[in-house]
């Protein structure tokens, strides 16, 4: 499964716009009053202004190329504050798959992340890290209260569940595509912690579009 375009809310679109496309340098490919789209490497991200969505917030996350996760992070640092937890501003994961990453939030409150999958996303022959280095959207949070139901409805597309069962328990994320891909919707509960964060995920509107179909929860 690979994601081809999500949608997500923001009140504060021209602060959005302005910091992914200066501070991040991501290409801008549509800008008018309601709406903004960037080219996010083989993806798109589509901002939709809604003066109600002050609360609305996400987390999602692009994938870097494999051998370019510390000048990645030297250039975020340029550029954005790095969260931290448990005093680390990275951190490495192990086990489904082996990959490296840090986060930080925009304007919006979204949790942003870039992570380098070793054995997953290609090698860059690349002196210096930029926005070029960005290969894809990677994950996607889709958080509701209709944990199975919205499982369903993702396998009925052919995007299984990583773990190969759903878990609708409090604290758990069900890592939603094929680990060969390195590319998830992250179906998981309300009120649930984002890692290196305090806030905790709410279901915000979101549309998923992706080479096996769309999964939206907006009404």
């Amino acid at each position: 499964m690979k994601i081809q375009q999500i949608d997500l809310w923001v009140s504060n679109l021209e602060e959005v716009v302005i910091f992914y496309r200066d501070t991040l340098e991501f290409p801008l490919t549509l800008w008018k009053a309601t709406e903004a789209t960037f080219q996010i490497g083989n993806s798109l991200l589509r901002f939709i202004k809604d003066s109600e969505a002050k609360d609305t917030f996400y987390h999602f996350a692009f994938n870097i190329h494999s051998n370019m996760f510390s000048k990645a992070k030297l250039w975020l640092q340029e550029r954005v504050t790095l969260s931290i937890e448990e005093g680390k501003d990275e951190v490495e994961y192990s086990g489904h798959f082996i990959a490296r990453s840090c986060y930080f939030q925009d304007p919006a409150g979204n949790i942003v992340e870039f992570i380098a999958r070793e054995a997953i996303t290609p090698k860059s022959n690349a002196m210096h890290f930029t926005s070029n280095n960005v290969i894809e959207i990677s994950e996607i949070g889709l958080t509701t209260h209709n944990i199975i139901e919205f499982a369903d409805k993702i396998m009925e597309l052919g995007i299984p569940s990583q773990d190969g069962i759903i878990v609708d328990e409090p604290e758990h994320l069900n890592f939603m595509g094929h680990q060969e891909d390195g590319v998830y919707i992250l179906l998981g509960p309300v009120g649930r912690r984002w890692l290196f964060s305090d806030k905790r995920a709410i279901a915000s509107p979101v549309t998923i579009y992706t080479d096996k179909g769309i999964i939206s929860n907006v009404l």
